[in-house]
């Protein structure tokens, strides 16, 4: 279910213009490299076997090219409650944003406090309709420290590592999106009301 939500805040924030490469939900690939084993963040999107053979496996890593990457993890997902044939649900996820100030600014300087509230202001807040997800609502609830522990699952040998200092930054969110589905099936009470 991460997977669906992902791709749908992703349609929100893709329409940021400073996001040069945004994936939904990934997942930690392990590809053998020289011998060598290395882990990429990969989108769910791909299959292991296309992220290898196209070498998307590198495309979310961070590097000179990009203005920034932006894609999420996922944080867990649970059943709140149910109310008649209401099932509401939370869905937790991670935002992980690496920014190249150098491309983004002229002078190669920037705060990335800018670019968390551009990314709150774009997320619906607001309780909208998608599809079977009703009264859907997003919220970041916190930043995660500011250490490299951000990219901690993934191989960042000496090359990668200079994209972790200045004129680079990053930074991670976590964001809560609550919602309700209807389930039609849901069976009423012995001599109850058959009408939802």
């Amino acid at each position: 279910m991460n997977n669906k939500i992902a791709n749908i805040i992703v349609d929100y924030i893709d329409e940021l213009e400073w996001v040069d490469k945004i994936a939904g939900l990934t997942q930690v690939t392990k590809v053998n490299i020289e011998g060598v084993e290395k882990r990429f963040p990969v989108s769910c999107q791909l299959s292991y076997a296309d992220a290898c053979r196209t070498g998307c496996y590198d495309e979310l890593m961070p590097n000179s090219k990009y203005r920034s990457v932006v894609f999420f993890e996922d944080a867990g997902f649970v059943f709140v409650r149910q109310e008649g044939n209401k099932l509401y649900y939370e869905s937790r996820l991670r935002l992980v944003a690496w920014l190249n100030y150098k491309l983004l600014t002229e002078g190669g300087c920037g705060s990335s406090g800018d670019y968390i509230i551009s990314i709150i202001k774009a997320l619906p807040t607001m309780p909208v309709n998608i599809g079977d997800l009703l009264r859907f609502t997003t919220l970041v609830t916190s930043q995660a420290v500011r250490t490299s522990d951000v990219f901690g699952k993934y191989t960042f040998d000496e090359k990668r590592s200079q994209y972790l200092m200045t004129p680079f930054d990053f930074f991670a969110l976590d964001i809560r999106t609550n919602f309700f589905i209807i389930n039609e099936c849901i069976e009423p009470a012995p001599g109850g009301c058959t009408e939802c």
